[in-house]
């Protein structure tokens, strides 16, 4: 599977909704402890995670870190997802599945043998459907 496009929300942070309909490229399938099935995917572009009181920025990477006049974001490209339901499969021609989204906070994550909750931001609940269906 190439990609896929994020298309709404059930639940998530107003930068990822405002930025909706999102596509991102799946890169890999990461085990993870829990399950063997969580996609690690790139947007296409860049969001700024507004990060909630009480976030400790400590744990994102320092290149990905900023602040402005809203206060301190995170700088995030890397999504892991998984199906919100486990035995449903991201697959050709899919739409509308419900995913879990957590945004990478520290993009060595991208290299890890299986994911690393530790850097990872759970998000939102959304629903994709493959590149092909929503074009």
């Amino acid at each position: 599977m190439p990609g896929f496009v994020l298309t709404r929300l059930d639940i998530g942070p107003a930068e990822l909704e405002a930025a909706l309909p999102l596509r991102a490229d799946a890169l890999r399938v990461i085990p993870g402890s829990d399950r063997p099935d969580y996609l690690l995917a790139r947007f296409e572009h860049p969001l700024k995670y507004r990060t909630p009181a009480g976030f400790d920025v400590n744990r994102a990477d320092p290149s990905l870190r900023g602040s402005d006049e809203r206060g301190d974001f995170v700088i995030v490209q890397g999504i892991i997802v998984c199906a919100r339901f486990v035995g449903q499969n991201f697959t050709s021609g899919m739409r509308d599945l419900a995913v879990n989204i957590a945004y990478v906070i520290d993009n060595s994550a991208a290299n890890d043998a299986t994911v690393d909750f530790s850097k990872l931001e759970y998000v939102a609940v959304g629903f994709v459907d493959d590149v092909a269906s929503a074009a």
